[in-house]
């Protein structure tokens, strides 16, 4: 028993791969946005782009966090310390700060943290001026030698404050300059943000103060003496200010390397963006279950044709007899789910054929469906039904009573929610499968089976002697279906059916490089009719020449 089959599918317009692992189980190859860089389409600049008005930047700095206050020793304080640490190494080996690039600005890179408790933190900021206890705290830090003067080592500081800190000037968090003095003339600049406490306890996620320091952090490197790169002023117009999308003021934001980060300017694209992480990815699973079977008993003679090979194989000899066969009626329900990598919160939407599925309903679809007059396979075009439902995030097809078999094509568009803001280009995932359901089972006796076993055996052994008596035998006539048929095979004829095809295929091609055209014709012939799959992969290729365009396709592997 073959263990999977790839199905390669192509259309107009694209081509995916579908797995089947067994009868019952299947899924998508994985689908890749390979977006590197999230565009906003709306933005708060007072301007078209930044401009620099001559002073310095921040290029390649190491960043520095400082909690400040007892609380950071607590139980609590210590695991929402560890969180921002472990995020902040995270941000700083992604490729979040990319696109400062342009500003002259080269990525910044991790240098260290500590908790300060002496002197201990405001308990509040209730005006502007208040901020200034931040730059004093770090003079106070340098001139305790705790850390270089600046003109020795450039930092990026950013300190945090703890829980209970308030304040009252409508900010998250800022960033500033201040020197440091030292008699008579060495003056040094040094540049500190701050961010105030986000906590459960006030409804609030701690992971904001991410999103904050991303802020102030890129404005810091930026414009860290409010003289470098903005547009119209300093206090409004920085590259971290414009991330704000209408209505409603939303923070533009979106995860990068696990972090919550916020959006900036940048001139290159003309718009906010946040270079976003490349491993986004969706791929489709699916499952097959039967629902409800009915059973049509009949009999067939076999043609004259089939024993063709009976005056050179005795096994090819099929006796002339009624034989049994039964047509199994089936209904089938398929379940598909998205699995994903790097989406946070999966938004997903399914289509069939192109259809958007919205909600619970019926689709009718054309399709080129086969079917069984008594024993005999049948292809023609027709309209099916298949039943949708939509449940959370997962899609259910089924079918009642259509009595054929025939493939159709689902694809999932997957965005992410925890991304806020307008996007203009987004990290989108399109996987699509093929679904293949089985509406008609044909099973025949199994003394006709046997039978026709005995003669593919017999016929294999023949093809392979007469080759080796004639080491450069070359091929004769070509076979009575095109190079490639078995990409042909329909996705549901699953794993059983493709592997009888396959066979079938590889014993007409032995049968015209040794035999004459006439035999290995009727040969191919009765192998053709001893395989429905087989059939509808003709069958696919001959709609597809009468139509002159690209019929879907598929191409298939045992592995």
């Amino acid at each position: 028993m073959p263990g999977s089959r790839l199905v390669l599918n192509v259309t107009d317009t694209t081509s995916f791969v579908t797995y089947l692992f067994s009868e019952q189980t299947f899924q998508s190859s994985w689908s890749h946005p390979n977006v590197p860089v999230l565009v906003f389409a709306d933005s708060q600049l007072p301007g078209f782009s930044v401009q620099h008005h001559g002073g310095p930047v921040g290029s390649g700095l190491p960043v520095e966090l400082l909690f400040w206050g007892d609380w950071w020793n607590s139980a609590e304080g210590v695991g929402r310390r560890t969180l921002i640490i472990d995020r902040t190494q995270a941000l700083l080996a992604s490729d979040y700060f990319s696109e400062l690039k342009q500003y002259g600005v080269d990525r910044p890179h991790w240098r260290g943290a500590r908790t300060v408790t002496k002197p201990g933190p405001p308990g509040a900021f209730n005006s502007n001026d208040d901020q200034q206890a931040v730059p004093d705290l770090i003079d106070d830090l340098i001139d305790d030698d705790v850390f270089p003067d600046p003109d020795d080592e450039k930092i990026a500081f950013v300190v945090f404050m703890p829980k209970g800190f308030t304040q009252s000037i409508g900010a998250n968090g800022a960033h500033t300059k201040d020197y440091n003095y030292t008699f008579p003339w060495d003056v040094d600049w040094y540049w500190v943000a701050w961010v105030r406490s986000f906590g459960v306890d006030t409804g609030e996620d701690p992971e904001d103060a991410l999103r904050t320091m991303s802020h102030e952090l890129v404005e810091m490197l930026s414009d860290p003496e409010s003289d470098a790169w903005y547009a119209g002023n300093p206090q409004t117009g920085e590259i971290g200010d414009a991330a704000v999308s209408s209505p409603g003021k939303i923070k533009q934001t979106a995860w990068v390397n696990g972090v919550h980060v916020q959006a900036y300017w940048s001139n290159q694209y003309g718009a906010t963006v946040i270079p976003i992480d490349r491993d986004y990815q969706a791929r489709i699973l699916g499952s097959i279950k039967l629902t409800h079977r009915d059973v049509v008993n009949g009999s067939f003679r076999p043609d004259p044709e089939e024993s063709r090979l009976c005056e050179l194989l005795p096994q090819c000899c099929i006796a002339d007899r009624d034989y049994k066969y039964t047509i199994v009626k089936r209904d089938e329900l398929v379940r598909l789910s998205a699995e994903t990598q790097r989406y946070r919160q999966p938004q997903l939407a399914w289509s069939v054929e192109g259809i958007p599925v919205t909600g619970n309903g019926k689709l009718s679809l054309n399709v080129l469906a086969g079917t069984f007059v008594g024993h005999k396979s049948k292809f023609v075009s027709k309209t099916v039904d298949v039943q949708c439902t939509l449940t959370n995030n997962e899609l259910t097809l089924q079918t009642v009573g259509t009595e054929s078999n025939f493939d159709i094509t689902v694809t999932c568009a997957v965005t992410d929610g925890s991304i806020t803001g307008n996007v203009r280009t987004n990290v989108i995932a399109k996987p699509s499968t093929t679904v293949g359901f089985v509406g008609a089972e044909l099973t025949v006796d199994p003394e006709y089976e046997r039978q026709k076993s005995e003669c593919a055996k017999a016929a294999a052994k023949m093809f392979k002697d007469i080759a080796q008596t004639k080491p450069k035998v070359k091929f004769g006539d070509p076979v009575q279906f095109e190079p490639g048929v078995l990409g042909d095979v329909p996705t549901y004829a699953r794993l059983n059916q493709y592997a009888r095809a396959q066979r079938a295929v590889e014993l007409a091609y032995m049968a015209h490089a040794v035999l004459p055209k006439e035999t290995a014709n009727a040969i191919t012939v009765s192998l053709i009719s001893d395989v429905p799959a087989l059939q509808a992969a003709v069958a696919i290729q001959a709609s597809r020449k009468q139509e002159g365009q690209g019929y879907r396709t598929s191409g298939g592997a045992i592995a």
